[in-house]
């Protein structure tokens, strides 16, 4: 194996539509990169995917001479990236608020075995962070709780799972994303906290490796207490070699997150962050979206490997395991197509999010015969979203339960929740939805408003449980965790007495 081909083992990069396109075949000729990440704007049907996955595969076997790691974030929930035809889980508080173990294994196998049929081979889940932070804008329902015992529970039974299925599992955000009010997507978060109190982050990290999770990928974030000098989590050797690795005792794959989110390349630069990870121990360096920077940043490890600046020996080392890890991943048997969005996977997951909805504040609640529906559209709550289609709560509800429905905008103004209240008595009961309200506060305005018309209310948080921490006594509240239209067939059964809410909401409220 060539220099070029090694170096290009370590690299994991995406292309832009549902075809690979000329840039990206030419740069795996080119530069042997042999990785590759999909989104969902590289999948429109589940057809369409597994052959994409087989050309990847073409490709990479006749230009690097191994197979590809394909890898995606199909966390459930919120990060999906498969489409409607195939089978996406709950996400990872929605599975923990069901209060079964068993629920985040099942979410794993089911995730994994359409994985493998489709021909993707990793999974960049579960997310093992503790969401101790309320205000944390990235997180959230894609963490199964606030606290190491419950994200343990949870999380390793995921990546069981997924690993019981031959899917490669990588738990992240390394050494924990859970304490921070910013998002590495946009910003460099620091996370100030001393060792001791870290331990609640690490705490899932420690146990995953002790339980044999194949991958773990790194955060961009500062973490003061386990690295002097100003550099994120990825770019630490301290925290990936001495840490991770030597501390913690991690065997398997090192990823990078995305080397392109800003707390990388604004504040170090893709192609310089992109060598200094692979310095630090890293195994796996992700540049998601532009292959032009995943070449130049081959081209700067080759110059370091020259001056010696990062030790050929190491990244042999580094190169065997992908290898070993890549074979391992090959020898596992195959899954039949037909297991993909099959019935029985979506009743198994449609059960699962019925399982999840939990009653948080029982004040009764009767629908009567003309109920309003109101709520903001499916915006693009954190950047790890996909580019979402144009859902709305309300209508979506009034297809399934006849009554009325308003689309708010998604921080109402006083204004506009006026308007909703001076419509509101002509309906019999009103029901309220909220995404993201204690960070778009207008939406909390509108149900305390509403709940003063002496009409039966109803509000349901659509996604971070913590809207309903502060609202008035007499509202009706439900975690639903998702917005997604397999809740919304769970919530018309709820509200329609079909079926009872039986979760627990998993953090503090």
């Amino acid at each position: 194996m060539n220099r070029t081909t090694k170096i290009g083992q370590h690299f994991v990069c995406g292309f832009p539509g549902t075809t690979m396109d000329e840039t990206f075949i030419e740069a795996v000729r080119t530069y042997k990169i042999a990785n590759v990440i999909l989104f969902a704007r590289n999948i429109e049907s589940k057809a369409q995917v597994r052959t994409l996955c087989e050309s990847i595969q073409a490709l990479v076997r006749k230009e690097c001479g191994t197979d590809a790691l394909i890898g995606i974030d199909q966390e459930g929930g919120m990060v999906t990236r498969l489409s409607a035809d195939c089978t996406n889980v709950p996400g990872a508080m929605a599975i923990s608020a069901t209060g079964e173990r068993a629920s985040a294994y099942e979410a794993g196998t089911i995730t994994a075995s359409e994985l493998r049929a489709l021909g993707i081979n990793c999974d960049f889940a579960p997310v093992l962070d503790v969401n101790s932070n309320k205000e944390n804008p990235v997180i959230g329902v894609r963490s199964y709780g606030d606290t190491k015992e419950r994200v343990i529970e949870y999380g390793l039974a995921m990546a069981e799972g997924l690993q019981s299925q031959g899917i490669m599992a990588v738990g992240k955000h390394f050494p924990g994303h859970g304490d921070t009010h910013l998002d590495s997507h946009l910003a460099l978060p620091t996370v100030d906290a001393d060792l001791e109190a870290l331990e609640e982050h690490i705490a899932p990290f420690r146990a995953a490796v002790l339980a044999g999770i194949q991958g773990i990928m790194s955060s961009h974030i500062l973490f003061p207490a386990l690295e002097k000098k100003y550099l994120p989590a990825t770019m630490s050797r301290a925290i990936i070699t001495d840490f991770l690795k030597g501390e913690l005792g991690f065997k398997g794959l090192v990823f990078t997150d995305c080397m392109e989110m800003q707390a990388i390349g604004r504040y170090y630069g893709t192609v310089e962050a992109s060598l200094s990870a692979l310095q630090a121990g890293v195994d796996m360096v992700c540049i998601s979206h532009h292959v032009g920077l995943a070449c130049k940043a081959i081209e700067r490890v080759k110059q370091a490997l020259l001056d010696k600046s990062l030790s050929e020996e190491e990244l042999d080392l580094s190169t065997r395991k992908i290898l070993l890890a890549k074979r391992m991943l090959s020898e596992q048997d195959s899954v039949d197509f037909s297991v993909v969005g099959s019935r029985e996977h979506s009743l198994r997951s449609q059960l699962l999010v019925e399982k999840s909805l939990c009653l948080v504040n029982d004040q009764g609640f009767i629908l009567g015969d003309k109920p309003l529906f109101v709520g903001p559209r499916c915006f693009k709550a954190t950047n790890v979203s996909n580019d979402e289609e144009m859902l709305s709560f309300a209508s979506e509800m009034e297809k399934r339960i006849p009554g009325g429905s308003l689309v708010l905008s998604d921080n109402p103004e006083a204004a506009e929740i006026e308007e909703v209240a001076n419509k509101a008595p002509y309906y019999s009961s009103l029901v309220v939805a909220t995404y993201n309200g204690h960070l778009h506060l207008g939406q909390l305005d509108l149900v305390r408003r509403l709940s003063t018309l002496g009409l039966p209310i109803c509000a349901i948080a659509l996604r971070n449980p913590y809207d309903l921490a502060d609202l008035p006594a007499n509202v009706h509240t439900i975690a639903a965790f998702a917005y997604t239209r397999d809740l919304f067939d769970a919530l018309a059964k709820l509200l329609t007495q079909e079926i009872v809410a039986t979760g627990n909401v998993p953090v503090t409220l």
